[in-house]
């Protein structure tokens, strides 16, 4: 049996777990800040990746085939504001990982971000130039150069685009926009970004394969298909039959966001198609698919 350690208990992390523990081959460890009361009959370890010394110990003491670092600081506008923590925990963090998994000769994939983007291009492909325009862009863009430096071979990196589910753990865009739609609350959504939204079950599974295959190097993960933000939410309304004008279309500069925001972060996910053999769905799909799964 093998064994997979997961660190973080995110919306990302917290279906990796689900879906690890479907399967018969594994042994789950989670490595998380705080408990959040989930998973109690799995093995946790409580630990800070940016605690050099303790994160380091705590991979050695578990010797796992393979560790996915799903740990980020994802609010965009506060790694703006709280610049240390940022730096620590998307760079140095992810470098003490890559670390530890080099010295135990065990594979590692790490999660990045569309973000290392500056926009001005969009379908971005694995070897397109980088060019962060936020500090949270930044950070997750020097994780990436940190384990790139590490040169190790059983790693891969994976960037995604906007996560989305049902998660207990975490609201994301997704969550958001059905729940006000199904209040009848009003919605102001942005017209002037793009990416293409990463459906977190897909993800998890294009995961699984990546370990599986024996996948390293760099992949993008982005949706079955680029919409704005409006886009999406107008998606939503139409699927879940809710009422389309209660959705605003406005522009990213009224909401005063601290951070920057790059304009169209889309990301090509060919390679990943071509080398996990998948389809990745279009937003609607998914829509209907989330839809019949509450339905069931």
């Amino acid at each position: 049996m093998e064994k997979i350690a997961i660190i973080g208990l995110g919306m990302i992390g917290y279906e990796l777990v689900r879906r690890y523990l479907e399967l018969d081959d594994y042994k789950v460890y989670i490595i998380t800040r705080s408990d959040k009361g989930f998973f109690n009959d799995v093995e946790k370890y409580f630990v800070d990746i940016t605690d050099e010394n303790k994160i380091k110990e705590t991979i050695k003491k578990i010797n796992p085939d393979f560790v996915v670092n799903t740990a980020a600081m994802t609010n965009v506008d506060l790694c703006e504001t709280e610049r240390d923590s940022a730096y620590k925990i998307n760079a140095l963090g992810a470098k003490y990982i890559g670390e530890a998994c080099k010295e135990i000769d065990c594979y590692l994939c790490h999660i990045s971000t569309d973000y290392v983007f500056d926009g001005e291009k969009g379908d971005y492909v694995e070897e397109d130039e980088i060019n962060p325009i936020n500090y949270y862009g930044y950070t997750k863009a020097e994780g990436e150069k940190l384990l790139n430096e590490l040169d190790y071979d059983s790693m891969s990196i994976v960037r995604i685009s906007v996560p989305y589910c049902i998660s207990p753990v975490k609201v994301n865009f997704f969550m958001w926009v059905l729940e006000r739609l199904k209040n009848n609350e009003a919605i102001n959504a942005v017209i002037d970004q793009w990416n293409t939204p990463t459906y977190v079950n897909e993800f998890i599974g294009g995961v699984v394969k990546i370990y599986e295959k024996d996948i390293g190097g760099l992949l993008h993960f982005g949706g079955g298909e680029k919409v704005s933000r409006y886009e999406f939410a107008l998606k939503v309304a139409e699927v879940y039959g809710y009422d389309k004008t209660l959705i605003k279309p406005i522009k990213s500069a009224e909401l005063g966001w601290k951070a920057k925001r790059p304009r169209d972060t889309s990301l090509n996910s060919e390679k990943a198609k071509k080398i996990l053999g998948i389809k990745l769905k279009t937003v609607e799909e998914v829509l209907n698919e989330i839809k019949s799964n509450l339905e069931g």
